[in-house]
């Protein structure tokens, strides 16, 4: 949600106001933005940014970071990697006659163009 205002604000004594109104949620400057505020509650989170034309974003989603959701993410994308390496793998295995064969075919007719 887009909201517009009147004036600049700074985001340390915005980051105070939000702790002071919310203390039973985590409020924090962004890692890598410090113009933006993460508010956290578990798996929520509102992120509020000033954008340059004074108005600001308020936007919710899901918390990566909660252990609850990061884990599993990252674990979803450490089975898919390697199952999709045991599958190059075994499919690697299954076809080695075939392009073994057509290596050898492509090999020696390079080498009787370059030859003669």
């Amino acid at each position: 949600m887009k909201i517009a205002l009147s004036k600049t604000v700074d985001t340390a004594s915005l980051k105070l106001q939000l702790q002071h109104a919310f203390p039973e949620y985590t409020v924090k400057t962004a890692f890598l933005n410090k113009k933006t505020i993460r508010i956290t509650n578990g798996m929520d989170q509102v992120v509020v940014g000033q954008l340059k034309d004074n108005n600001m974003i308020c936007v919710g989603n899901l918390n990566m970071l909660d252990p609850r959701i990061l884990i599993p993410f990252v674990l979803g994308i450490a089975l898919f990697f390697i199952t999709g390496l045991i599958f190059i793998i075994v499919m690697m295995q299954i076809r080695k006659i075939s392009y073994k064969i057509m290596q050898a075919e492509v090999a020696s007719f390079l080498t009787d163009k370059l030859d003669s």
